[in-house]
């Protein structure tokens, strides 16, 4: 299972970071262990950019956080089906097979902390 146990942080939770948003303080704490997959960037970039800020400026804010950018691997996508449920979003998928391999999942998202399956990582909610 993980990898020396991160805190792998979801989109939600990158966004309350950037934006200080509730919760953020709590997060903060979690950055130095704090890991987030690409795919979750890639959605957080997105969402900025959607929200009327540049891109140079969207990359500028993520890389402000200096949290660490992980891949997301084969045997990730392979375990990412294990969480297709009705309104579970593909970024929300990547993020739980993400941090089943590398630790705790942090969200804001109470749905994803109730999906049924025995893979489902620990899911801690920050706000």
């Amino acid at each position: 299972m993980n990898r020396s146990a991160k805190h792998v942080l979801d989109a939600t939770a990158v966004l309350a970071l950037i934006l200080d948003e509730p919760g953020s303080a709590r997060l903060q704490e979690l950055v130095p262990d704090g890991v987030v997959g690409a795919v979750n960037v890639a959605e957080v970039l997105a969402k900025l950019v959607g929200k009327g800020m540049h891109r140079p400026e969207a990359i500028a804010a993520f890389d402000a956080l200096h949290l660490e950018m992980v891949g997301f691997d084969p045997s990730e996508a392979r375990l990412s089906v294990s969480y297709v449920r009705k309104n579970v979003s593909l970024g929300d998928r990547c993020f739980l097979a993400t941090a089943h391999t590398r630790g705790t999942a942090w969200t804001s998202d109470r749905a994803l902390a109730s999906i049924d399956s025995a893979l489902l990582p620990k899911v801690e909610l920050f706000r």
